[in-house]
């Protein structure tokens, strides 16, 4: 792919950080993967294969696509030599600014100046990370969703001294991954779609505090209706159709945002903190709809739906 990338690296080998090199292996880069531990390291390793052997069980891969993905990876000891030939390095690690800038730190020191030094934070500022290092413009936030291998999501959130080259450059590279990139254009907590998500979650334990539905019912609630829209279109798409072929959006705002949205807002909750009580009734809940299934069951389950889904989706 014509994007200037070939070499890649993949500092913290954790959850995230084996999925980013599942995803950047199975489309043809050689990975250099690093993690400060030596059992982290391992462990991240047999992540990325049973990643892998859960790709080819799902038809996404094949067995010899596996094994030439398993030899694109090289898994080292030290992390100037995971990214000292990196063109683009994806950082991995604790959400932590003291653990980042040190991180930064070293990657801007053994890398070449070139190198697009990008972080998976999900909510950490790039403006504060960025300060450590030499060249800040080539530092960014690449932010993934869980599994990066699988969803496609990934929010790029540059700092106030990221350039305008490296945006589009990381923009490029995640779309030639096959992700779909959107762009945070000012420095937000949260960025976009946890902010979206946490706003939804605060009024989703609201109404099992307030007794008006169940942690299942709730869970019902979103998934089985609005969610399944959701796979396929955000909230404006979504609410110009609900306006209807003349009016779209407009109609839609007019005449049942401007009026019914506006009962409604005012009623939904302001608080921001869960307290016990609350935390012990939200988990009480959840073990009741899970009905005593485990934890990997439920893994297993979600990502073989997803992989469904995506197939579905986008091909």
């Amino acid at each position: 792919m014509d994007n200037g990338i070939k070499e890649v690296a993949v500092v913290g080998t954790g959850l995230i950080g084996s999925s980013w090199i599942t995803l950047f292996a199975t489309k043809g880069y050689n990975v250099k993967a690093y993690s400060r531990k030596a059992e982290t390291r391992t462990e991240g390793l047999k992540k990325v294969q049973s990643n892998l052997d859960f790709l080819v069980e799902k038809g996404l891969l094949s067995k010899d696509d596996k094994d030439q993905a398993l030899a694109r990876i090289k898994v080292v000891a030290e992390i100037s030599e995971a990214v000292k030939d990196a063109d683009f390095v994806q950082e991995a690690t604790a959400e932590d600014y003291e653990v980042k800038k040190t991180v930064f730190k070293e990657m801007d020191k053994y890398s070449q100046q070139s190198t697009i030094l990008a972080s998976s934070s999900s909510g950490l500022s790039m403006t504060e990370i960025q300060q450590v290092v030499t060249n800040k413009g080539r530092c960014i936030i690449a932010h993934p969703w869980n599994p990066p291998h699988l969803i496609p999501l990934v929010e790029i959130v540059p700092g106030k001294q990221t350039s305008e080259e490296t945006v589009n450059k990381t923009f490029k590279f995640m779309a030639d991954l096959g992700k779909v990139p959107v762009i945070v254009r000012k420095d937000i907590l949260g960025f976009i779609g946890n902010r979206l998500c946490a706003a939804l979650w605060r009024e989703a334990v609201d109404l099992v505090i307030k007794g008006v539905a169940t942690v299942e019912d709730v869970d019902k609630a979103v998934y089985a209706g609005p969610g399944i829209r959701w796979a396929l279109m955000g909230p404006f798409l979504t609410y110009h159709l609900g306006g209807g072929e003349v009016g779209g959006l407009g109609h839609f705002i007019d005449s049942i945002s401007n009026m019914t949205f506006k009962k409604i807002v005012p009623t939904l909750a302001t608080w921001d903190y869960i307290d016990e009580p609350t935390k012990k009734k939200l988990i009480e809940g959840v073990k009741e709809e899970i009905k005593g299934k485990n934890f990997k069951d439920i893994v297993k389950w979600r990502d073989d739906k997803l992989t469904e889904l995506l197939k579905i989706i986008y091909g």
